[in-house]
């Protein structure tokens, strides 16, 4: 069973770049997770990303502390 809401977000916070060093660096992933704070990545050279509230497959509202703390 997913710790995350459905499976494709446990996948995406999951998933593990082997070309890259930080899951931010990696123009594969979608979702960033740090300090309790879901996001989309801004995939522009930096680790920025802008928060969301909702799962955008799913549509189930994000718990702040819901999940393991994937880091960026």
């Amino acid at each position: 069973m997913s710790v995350y809401c459905c499976d494709r977000m446990d996948y995406e916070l999951n998933n593990k770049c082997e070309v890259h060093g930080t899951r931010a660096d990696c123009p594969d992933a979608l979702i960033a997770f740090a300090d309790g704070i879901y996001g989309l990545f801004i995939h522009d050279g930096g680790s920025s990303f802008v928060e969301i509230s909702y799962c955008p497959w799913c549509g189930s509202r994000l718990s702040t502390s819901s999940g393991s703390n994937a880091s960026i």
